[in-house]
């Protein structure tokens, strides 16, 4: 069993490890020995100018400050978004970490590859079903040519759109309860395969 003048001594040895870094108004405390085993050689300089008793002010961000004391403990990054690793970079070229520097650096080519594919957007372009039938029916436009790709059991067939006909539904409308009401018409695209050509 420990007696209580060892364990006092234990952790009074502990206090003297203790450092407390004061990071935009934000107290953190860590052993010397987890400063001066890591690379970040602006903090152990400002480590070995500075005794145990005297807490260090450094101006700083102190919610970054959290990230870097995690790289510095477990040498990982675990910041996703773009912004965020872009300030965070600016901390790790502060306190001049060049292992992180490289890392975060890898984090924010792989963060704007994502943005890149997620902000992709195909552009869409609605085509007024009326108006290309009007286009068709007309004598003086020069007709546009369409072509309709069907993909149907890994099979694709390619189609050259030839015309639109508008074809009144047989059933009964349902908002006038009738058959053959003009507005039960609907149109439907009439296509030729393209190697029947």
């Amino acid at each position: 069993m420990m007696s209580s003048a060892s364990s006092d001594s234990t952790i009074d040895i502990d206090q003297e490890n203790i450092i407390k870094l004061n990071v935009g108004g934000e107290l953190f405390m860590t052993y010397r020995s987890t400063i001066m085993k890591s690379d970040a050689t602006h903090l152990i300089n400002l480590v070995k100018q500075t005794s145990t008793r005297h807490e260090i002010y450094i101006d700083r961000s102190s919610e970054l400050f959290q990230d870097i004391m995690l790289y510095i403990r477990e040498n990982a990054i675990l910041v996703k978004d773009l912004k965020k690793l872009q300030a965070l970079l600016k901390e790790a070229i502060f306190y001049n970490i060049k292992s992180m520097i490289d890392k975060v650096q890898a984090a924010i080519i792989e963060a704007e590859e994502l943005q890149e594919k997620q902000d992709f957007k195909p552009k869409v372009v609605l085509k007024d079903i009326r108006q290309m039938y009007d286009t068709f029916q007309s004598s003086t436009i020069t007709k546009p040519k369409y072509k309709i790709i069907e993909e149907k059991d890994g099979v694709s067939q390619d189609y050259y759109l030839i015309d639109i006909v508008y074809i009144k539904d047989i059933n009964r409308c349902f908002d006038h309860g009738k058959a053959y009401c003009s507005c039960s018409s609907s149109p439907k695209l009439v296509l030729i395969p393209k190697n029947a050509i």
